[in-house]
């Protein structure tokens, strides 16, 4: 087993290459892969397509970082809630909601008056006054 070049620290390990059809006909197989030997290649019409990674393998000084940093990018760009990206970073709710509102990121979007809008369905809804 070689040290593959380009990736940081001690990576070392074997990879396993699965087809598209494969990672959507079973999915954790491939993720399975990617956890015991840090990677897995998904190929299309047996060309290289995407790299699966598993960032605790990759040797990485602080993963901590890397997960907050794409927690923070998918959330920014809608592919994933608060919470999830919460979940993702590895972090309790109240403190990713803290780090979001240091760099100015909002939470929700919309007009005032569509958020005042939900927030008296939602006390509505929690059998409070509006």
């Amino acid at each position: 087993m070689d040290r593959v070049r380009g990736f940081p620290g001690s990576f070392r390990g074997t990879m396993k290459a699965f087809s598209v059809r494969q990672l959507k006909s079973n999915p954790s197989t491939v993720l399975r892969a990617a956890e015991a030997d840090a990677m897995a290649l998904v190929t299309s019409h047996q060309q290289p397509t995407a790299l699966v990674v598993a960032l605790d393998r990759l040797g990485l000084p602080d993963t901590a970082t890397v997960r907050s940093g794409l927690a923070l990018s998918l959330f920014r760009t809608g592919s994933i809630s608060v919470g999830s990206a919460a979940q993702i970073a590895g972090l309790p709710l109240p403190r990713f909601l803290e780090i979001l509102s240091s760099l100015k990121i909002p939470v929700v979007e919309g007009t005032a008056a569509e958020l005042e809008d939900e927030l008296a369905q939602a006390r509505c809804w929690l059998g409070q006054d509006a």
